[in-house]
C-alpha cells in the first residue's frame, strides 16, 4: 500500500467517511482543525466523500484554503463505509492511520494522545474512548450503564485506565475513534467491503486472529453526537436485526454446514436466548430485561434467516467453483484501492 500526500511527509492520515452530513461535518472539521500536535508529529485530513448528494464538497473545498494541515477530498462512489475506509487509507501517506466520523467532536489533544500511545507502546492498533454527546434528553432507562450494555449507539468505554490485548485485556473499538499502523493494514489488508454494518468489529477480531496487539488509550477521548432516534426501542430492534444479517458472514462456511446451515455451538447459543427471552415473558420480569433478551432472539432469528439466503450461495460455491458474493465484492473493493493508487 503506498499513499501520495505531498511533498511534505507526515505521521499522521486522519481519515473521515461521510455520506450526506455536510453540516455535522462541517463542525467535525473546525474541531479537528485545532489539534495541537506541540511540534511532535505532522498530519494530514483525508475527506471521503461515500457517494454524496449533499453539500459535502463544497463544504470540504471551502475549509480547505485556510486549514492549518492538509485537508483533502476523495470521492469514493462506492456506498458503504467499508469502501470509503479502503479509498481513504489508499490515498493515506501517514504511518498511522486515525479513523473518525463526522458525527464526533475531537478534542485539541486527540491526535496527540493517540501518537503518545503509540510512541511508547508500540501497538498495532489503538482503541479511543468514545463517550456520548446526547442531543436530546435520553429516557430514564438508557442511562450510561444500560447504553454500554445495549451498544448500537457508536459509544465504547474500557474505563479510565490504559489496557493492552498483549496481557490478554478487551481492547474492542469502534469506527469513530480508532487507529491502525500502516504495518498492520499491510498485513491484514483492507475492510471487508461485505461487512457495511459490522465492519469494525470484523477487522477487530482479524486483528485478534493474526496475534496483533491492541491498546485501549483512554485519554483519547471524543464525543458521539447521539440524537434522539437512537433513544426509542424501535432504533435497537432495527439494528439488532441488521446486526444478525452481517453477523451471518463472520461465521465461517463448512461442508457439514451444508446440511446444520450453522455451526452446533451456534444452534445452541440461539436455543440458550430464546430460552432466556421465554422465561423473561412467563415470568413477568421488568421491562428492561425482557426487552434486552427481546433483542437478541431478534438478532438471532435474522443470523438464522441469513444463512438460509447464504446456503443455495455457498452450495453453489462448493459444488461449481464460483466466488461468491462477498468473494466478488472484496476483490471490487481491493481493484478500486489499486485504482486509487495508481
Amino acid at each position: 500500500m503506498s499513499g501520495v500526500s505531498g511533498s511534505t511527509p507526515v505521521n499522521i492520515s486522519v481519515i473521515l467517511p461521510t455520506l450526506n452530513r455536510a453540516d455535522s461535518l462541517r463542525e467535525a472539521l473546525e474541531r479537528l482543525k485545532a489539534q495541537e500536535t506541540g511540534g511532535r508529529f505532522t498530519y494530514e485530513m483525508i475527506v471521503v466523500d461515500n457517494g454524496s448528494t449533499d453539500h459535502t464538497r463544497r463544504v470540504v473545498e471551502a475549509l480547505q484554503p485556510a486549514f492549518p494541515v492538509p485537508l483533502r477530498y476523495v470521492y469514493e462512489a462506492q456506498r458503504g463505509r467499508p469502501c470509503a475506509v479502503n479509498a481513504g487509507m489508499a490515498m493515506a501517506g501517514g504511518g498511522l492511520f486515525v479513523f473518525t466520523d463526522d458525527d464526533i467532536l475531537t478534542p485539541p489533544g486527540w491526535l496527540a494522545a493517540m501518537w503518545t500511545c503509540f510512541q511508547e507502546e508500540h501497538p498495532d492498533g489503538i482503541a479511543g474512548r468514545v463517550v456520548p454527546l446526547w442531543l436530546a434528553s435520553p429516557p430514564e432507562w438508557l442511562g450510561e450503564g444500560e447504553m454500554r450494555k445495549l451498544g448500537q449507539i457508536g459509544c465504547v468505554d474500557h474505563g479510565l485506565e490504559r489496557r493492552s490485548s498483549r496481557d490478554g485485556r478487551y481492547c474492542r473499538w469502534v469506527g469513530g475513534n480508532l487507529a491502525i499502523s500502516r504495518a498492520a493494514v499491510e498485513r491484514i489488508g483492507p475492510y471487508d467491503v461485505c461487512m457495511t454494518r459490522t465492519e469494525d468489529t470484523e477487522y477487530f477480531w482479524r486483528f485478534m486472529d493474526r496475534g496483533l496487539v491492541v491498546c485501549y488509550e483512554p485519554a483519547a477521548v471524543v464525543q458521539h453526537k447521539v440524537g434522539a432516534e437512537r433513544m426509542n426501542p424501535e432504533y435497537f430492534r432495527r439494528w439488532r436485526h441488521r446486526e444478525g444479517y452481517y453477523l451471518a458472514h463472520l461465521i465461517p462456511w463448512k461442508p457439514f454446514h451444508l446440511v446444520t446451515i450453522m455451526p452446533l455451538w451456534r444452534a445452541r447459543v440461539t436455543l440458550n436466548v430464546l430460552a432466556a427471552w421465554i422465561r423473561s415473558v412467563v415470568t413477568r420480569q421488568p421491562w428492561l430485561t425482557r426487552f434486552k433478551a427481546e433483542l437478541l432472539v431478534r438478532q438471532e432469528v435474522s443470523v438464522w434467516a441469513r444463512r438460509l439466503q447464504l446456503w443455495p450461495q455457498w452450495w453453489g460455491a462448493m459444488f461449481t467453483g464460483r466466488r461468491s458474493m462477498c468473494e466478488a465484492g472484496v476483490a471490487h473493493g481491493e481493484a478500486m484501492r489499486q485504482e486509487h493508487i495508481a
